[in-house]
């Protein structure tokens, strides 16, 4: 089974999962380093938790993942707004941006450790396109045993993403490292956050 087909297939175990897990650290850092009232982009949002709570916290929310099972509950939990969710992923197939705005934040939680090195340029290159000048950018990713797991993962190289947004004038400015908001002790997170220069 692909990772995409697990989402799908197991998507509504996956969201009730999801939804509570306790994110209050990373919700704490989303509010540290994310502007009041800033137009956020979420890159694989899955159960839309966090999207969740940045729309209740007064954000303007849109986001992008590739399983349709999750763009769906999105777009009912959201239905005012629900062309701000869509069915995609990256990279892009083209050079096009989905949307029609650019972001002052954009975070990606828990999909990097899915990417291929040799996508890691051009998901930055999406990023960037996606960009203001003044944003930021959050990425969670996962470290650890996952032997049993039915998903594609990859050990993720920081040292080139920290040197991909670099060559875009994008500062890496934090670096945290938490356990497991679902218990799992195989695992640590990894969070990263960077500033347009």
């Amino acid at each position: 089974m692909n990772t995409l087909n697990f989402y799908n297939s197991q998507s509504k175990e996956l969201i009730k999962k999801y939804d509570n897990a306790d994110m209050s650290k990373l919700h704490k850092l989303f509010l540290q380093y994310i502007k009041p009232e800033s137009t956020v982009l979420d890159i694989g949002f899955g159960s839309g938790r966090d999207l969740q709570f940045l729309k209740e916290s007064k954000y303007d929310i849109w986001g992008i993942d590739p399983s349709s099972k999750f763009v769906q509950n999105i777009q009912t939990k959201f239905s005012d707004i629900s062309n701000h969710f869509i069915l995609n992923e990256v990279p892009f197939l083209t050079d096009q941006t989905p949307f029609p705005i650019q972001f002052d934040a954009i975070i990606t939680i828990a999909m990097w450790m899915h990417l291929k090195k040799e996508q890691y340029e051009n998901v930055v290159n999406d990023i960037v396109s996606m960009s203001t000048d003044k944003a930021s950018v959050i990425i969670s990713y996962s470290k650890g045993n996952r032997s049993e797991d039915q998903r594609y993962f990859e050990d993720v190289d920081l040292e080139y993403i920290i040197q991909l947004f670099t060559q875009h004038n994008f500062t890496l400015i934090k670096t945290t490292s938490t356990q497991d908001s679902l218990n799992r002790d195989t695992l640590t997170w990894i969070t990263i956050i960077f500033k347009h220069d």
